[in-house]
């Protein structure tokens, strides 16, 4: 069995796996640049179906012991939020890794991977500058930049680095108001059956727009 027969319906299927096998012919001809390229495709799905489950799970949790549930339910609804804004991220970082992989495969020079310290500074950021410095008219270029700029992945980051950093946030609940019975989290966040379900479903769908773009873009630039 594939990884590729574990992934969801959501996850752009087609497309990943047509990048991975033109990826692949280049195995001789760039080794070391292949081999960050799978291993960070690899991270992509893996990171993703993880993302899925800490969804899956964290949704069931809420519909069964609702949005203030005493330990060790609470601790468990804590827990699915973090593998799912860890996962969720880490999906996105290793996509752009795997993209400046394949950069580096076309233009070596101008998407080093010759010291520890080249690959420790790679992050989507980077990924989008040095592909706008290359590659500024392709559609790639601008999926990028519309990722790097989208509210969605700014709240990611924060999110994530919050909560592998810093702090386990509470919750706060609102009695009475307008927002009566709303449960909010870290950053205003509100804690009900659609905090993990609505960011998901932006994720693949942003993950499958970008799939589709990088297909398309070493289509055209690589020989088969």
């Amino acid at each position: 069995m594939d990884i590729i027969d574990l992934m969801p319906k959501d996850f752009a299927a087609e497309p990943y796996g047509a990048i991975m096998s033109l990826i692949n012919t280049k195995i001789n001809s760039h080794p070391f640049s292949w081999a960050q390229y799978v291993s960070s495709w690899n991270a992509v799905a893996y990171r993703f179906l993880s993302c899925t489950e800490h969804d899956l799970k964290f949704t069931e949790s809420i519909k069964m012991a609702g949005n203030s549930p005493p330990h060790p339910e609470r601790y468990f609804q804590e827990r699915e939020l973090f593998g799912f804004f860890v996962n969720g991220l880490a999906t996105i970082e290793s996509f752009c890794y795997g993209l400046y992989a394949i950069g580096s495969i076309l233009k070596p020079l101008d998407f080093p991977f010759q010291k520890p310290k080249d690959m420790k500074s790679v992050t989507p950021e980077d990924t989008f500058e040095r592909f706008k410095n290359k590659y500024k008219g392709e559609k790639i270029t601008h999926a990028l930049n519309q990722l790097i700029d989208s509210s969605e992945y700014k709240e990611w980051k924060e999110i994530r680095n919050i909560l592998a950093h810093r702090i386990a946030p509470g919750r706060s609940f609102h009695h009475g108001g307008s927002h009566h019975g709303e449960t909010l989290w870290i950053k205003g966040i509100q804690i009900d059956t659609n905090t993990t379900v609505s960011r998901r479903s932006w994720l693949a769908k942003i993950l499958s727009n970008l799939l589709q773009e990088v297909k398309d873009f070493t289509d055209s630039q690589i020989v088969k």
